[in-house]
This record gives structure tokens, sequence and C-alpha cells, in this order.
């Protein structure tokens, strides 16, 4: 790191500035470290550029499975061009953490997300000139990463660009399924040191799911666009990410030759979502500082919740039972974010932290079809599941009343903003109808959403419309049997226990509406600007009690 007198280190955005011309991109060879500060440039030099980039760089491949993702309607050559321009000037010009907070660059995660969506190359083009003006500009590492001292650096953001160079080499060496298992889900990087738990472990699993799961993320966009630079970013952030002690545990990374017991496994994720919703041990949970947010909640509640992540049962050895796995898990992460963020009639709590839990779950499917391994699927699987019920507690454990969330949303199925348009006579199914109006809500959400200035919002609508297209076919009472497998041998008082949380909640009344009854509540609270409304934003309070603060 670097200090300079025209630096702040302390504020949010310390390399911000504001070009007359924000959409006239800097050339590709510029590092701009003078335009900030002389004594700055004085002292560090810009890493060297790769030859490789038509290597890491391309058009994006074809989504891996059917359960990515697919593209909208809209994509085209220059679309495509601006976006692939745009992603290689991001890869050589800036760090992956535009401020010294660890605050992440999100420039490549808006691109794609709206790339994909259909956006044209003028707003692509825009999109990346507003993150360009407060990104800060990547360095030369101190030294190289190598094989022999690769650990040696582990969290040091000063080496980001040494382990982006490795991950480089790695990937066009070893394609991303081998990197993924050898750098993020083998028992070597996890846990190097057998016996001795009071010594750090490399954790990269942990690292990878750690600053609100932002690697994780990266990495997933890397798999489900098939791009190696993408991928190589995600893998040299993990890095440089602390690891997160607690969260993992040694015997989730055992072989798994078969599928799993009923015995030993036998509830669904939304029964144990159900269960720690209910719990009174994760009541008046205490808010700490932001940074601290996740460990700190490991700390206290892991060994809780992994107790509980434990039991859930799924089966890694076949496409349909991952598939149904992450089924469970985009279900469980919409509640989270959607069902505890409606409060009654009161503004919607759009929370920050999480809403990267939505927007994280979208890459499962793309990182699984990349882990061939069944021991890495299931690692990979409860390491998601438990993180994303820390960050459930640490936010507050808010209310989940999936009935009244219902019953408080039912008029936002077909309610879009906007100029009204004049249905001609014999419009269907008639043209006083706001059926003729509005007969798809999700197409006048995504057009507002492709022009949206906030890079959360696009991930997050992507993520919902996904799993409308996915799962909107699912009734009321869906879930009935999900907990309840053949040879199943808990006990009856388990079961009443598991039928009540259950009730409680509500979750016999989830159907496949959620994901547009969450969509527009999200729209609502960011805004409609292409509608002319101001820009609204995320919310970062949480859902502590006040009496408790």
């Amino acid at each position: 790191m670097f200090s300079s007198p025209n630096i702040d280190l302390r504020v949010v955005r310390p390399f911000y500035r504001k070009q007359e011309t924000p959409e006239a991109l800097p050339s590709i060879a510029s590092h701009g470290i003078a335009l900030y500060s002389p004594e700055a440039a004085a002292t560090l030099t810009v890493p060297p550029k790769s030859s490789a980039f038509n290597q890491l760089f391309y058009d994006p491949a074809p989504p891996p499975s059917l359960i990515c993702p697919q593209r909208w309607a809209g994509i085209d050559p220059e679309s495509t061009e601006m976006l692939v321009r745009t992603l290689v000037h991001n890869h050589v010009t800036w760090h992956i953490f535009f401020n010294y907070q660890e605050f992440h660059n999100h420039a490549s995660h808006h691109l794609l997300a709206i790339w994909a969506m259909g956006a044209c190359g003028p707003i692509i083009e825009a999109t990346y000139a507003q993150h360009w003006e407060y990104q800060r500009p990547v360095f030369e590492s101190p030294g190289r990463i190598t094989h022999s001292n690769f650990y040696e650096h582990l969290g040091d953001e000063t080496y980001y660009s040494a382990y982006l160079a490795f991950f480089s080499s790695e990937l066009l060496t070893k394609g991303i399924s081998e990197c993924l298992e050898e750098y993020l889900l083998s028992v070597a990087v996890n846990f190097a040191h057998p016996g001795d738990d009071d010594k750090e472990q490399p954790s990269m699993l942990s690292r990878f799911v750690a600053g609100v799961v932002h690697p994780f993320i990266h990495v997933g966009y890397g798999t489900e666009f098939g791009l190696l630079g993408i991928s190589a970013e995600g893998l040299a952030m993990t890095a440089v990410h602390p690891p997160v002690p607690g969260l993992l545990d040694r015997l989730w990374f055992q072989d798994v030759m078969s599928k799993p017991d009923n015995e030993s496994n036998s509830r669904s994720a939304l029964t144990i979502l159900s269960l720690v919703a209910c719990d009174t041990r994760f009541s008046n949970v205490k808010e700490v500082e932001s940074g601290a947010l996740f460990s700190t909640a490991v700390k206290e509640y892991g060994s809780m919740i992994r107790e509980y992540v434990e039991t859930w049962k799924f089966d890694v050895t076949s496409n349909t039972g991952v598939a149904d796995a992450v089924e469970e898990l985009s279900w469980v992460t919409s509640v989270i974010y959607g069902v505890s963020g409606h409060i009654s009639n009161q503004r919607f709590n759009a929370d920050f932290f999480l809403m990267h839990l939505l927007t994280s779950s979208l890459f499962l499917p793309s990182l699984l079809s990349q882990t061939s391994k069944f021991s890495s699927r299931r690692a990979l699987l409860l390491t998601y599941f438990t993180t994303s019920l820390v960050l459930y507690v640490a936010r507050g454990r808010p209310k989940l009343d999936v009935r009244a969330f219902y019953q408080g949303t039912e008029h936002l199925l077909h309610n879009v903003p906007g100029a009204s348009t004049s249905p001609a006579a014999g419009t269907l199914p008639e043209p006083s109808s706001g059926h003729a109006q509005t007969p798809n809500t999700w197409l006048p959400l995504i057009q507002s959403t492709l022009v949206h200035p906030n890079e959360h919002l696009c991930k997050a609508q992507r993520a919902l419309a996904h799993y409308s297209s996915l799962y909107g076919t699912r009734r009321k009472g869906w879930t009935t049997g999900l907990s309840m497998p053949e040879g199943r041998t808990t006990s009856p008082a388990e079961v009443a226990m598991e039928e009540k949380v259950e009730s409680k909640v509500g979750m016999k009344d989830l159907d496949g509406t959620l994901f547009l009854r969450i969509a527009m509540l999200t729209q609502n609270r960011a805004a409609w600007m292409r509608e002319g409304e101001r820009e609204g934003g995320w919310d970062f309070h949480g859902f502590y009690d006040p009496h408790d603060a």
C-alpha cells in the first residue's frame, strides 16, 4: 500500500473524479495514478500487460447448463464488442478493491448482467464510464506468486496483481474445473495443517464466501460466461480476502461414494430455514460493525448453524440431485431477502447484505457445473448454505411471515408505473384491461432495470427473473413432503416440531409468484428511474431490536 498526502485512505471513494465527458474511455494502456497523486505515481509501477487477452477475454460462451440463466433477446455484435472491450480495460487498469476498506470493483458484474439481459452497446459503454470514475488504479505487487510461495501472501491485497497473473497462467494451462478443485475445494488448500487447529489454515473456501460472498459471485460470472479472465480476477480476489475461522468443517471434504443416508440427512433446506427462524438461541442478535459482521456471527453462532445444515438432505451424485439442491437454495435466499424485508405496510427493507445472498445464489449452477468431484460439490453446497444462514442471523434474524407477505404484495403483480398506452379495439383480453396495458410485468421491469445506474439492481432482478422462469409453475403446497424422504427414522416429536415451525413461517404458502413479488418490491425501493422516479437505494440498518442496541 502506498501513502500520499493527496489520497485519503479513510473515504469510500478516494479516487473519485468526475469527468466532463465520462463516456470517453481512457486508453487501455493508461495507468492514471498521476491524475490523483504525483507522489504515488513516482513510487508505483504498472503491472506488465498480458499478451494473452484473446485467451482470457472473448465473446461469452453459452450457459453451461440448463438451470443456469439463459440470455435475453437483444444481444448483438455491437453490444458484445463493447462488453469485451470494457471488460479488458477493467482487467488491466483497475484494482479489485476501489478503496482501502476492501470495497469491491463491481464493473464486470454490472456489465455482464445487463449484456445478458439485452442491453445495447451505448448503455454498456455508459455503464462502464460511471464505474471507472471512482476505481482505484492497479499497481505492481511487491513480488511474484508461484507454487512455492502461494500461501505466504494470502490476505494481502498488495499482492492482487501477482495472484491475478498466477491464476491467469494456471487457468490457461489447466482450465477452470481443475483450478476450482486445486485452489478452492481440495482439503490441502483448506486444511493444510492436519491436527493443528490452532494454526491458521489457508481456508480458501471460507475466503471464497467472505466479503459478502463477492469472490463467489465474481468466479461465478467467470464460470457462467466461460471467461477465464473473469475467473482469474475472482480467484485473485479470493486469495487477498481474509479467512473466516470456524466456518468450515473438515468432514465436509470427505469422499462421497453414493447417495446420502436418509436416516442422518433428512430435512429440506426450507425446513432448516424455518427452524433457524424460530430458534430462540438466535433471538436478540446485537448489531456489529459491518466489516466484522460475518466473522463475528460465525464465531458466535457458527457451530449451531452447522448442526442444522448438516441435517440437510441432498444428492450430489446426479444432475437431478444437484438441480434439486440448487432449487432449494434459490428459494431459501429469495425468502431470506424478500420475505424478511416486507414488514407490514412499511417501506420494503431492501437489506444490502441479504440481497447478496439472492444475487450469489444465481451462480450455484455454473460453479457446480465445473465441479465433478462429489465431495467438492458437497463442500461447496454446505459452505454456501451455512454462509446464507449465518448472514441471515447476523442481520438480526428478521421475522419470516410468508402469509403476510403474500397478502401484502398481491397488488404488485401488475402495477407498473409510467405512461399508459392506448390499446386499440380488439386488443386482448380487452382494451380497458390492465392486462392489455401490462401483459407481462417482467418486461417493463427489466426495461427499467437495464438503464438504472445501480450495479446491484440488475443482478437482483436477473436472479429473480431466472427463478421465475424455472420455478414459476410451483403451486401452493409444493413444499409438503420435502423433509419426508422414504425410510426416514426421525422421531414423531421431531416431525411435529418441524411441522410447527413450517406452519408458523408459512412455508406451504410459497408459490411461483414469489419472485415477481420480490422483484416489484425491489424495483419500487430502487425506483423506476426510466419512468421518471428519482433514484432510490438499498438499506443498511438491518433488523435489530432498537432496545438491544
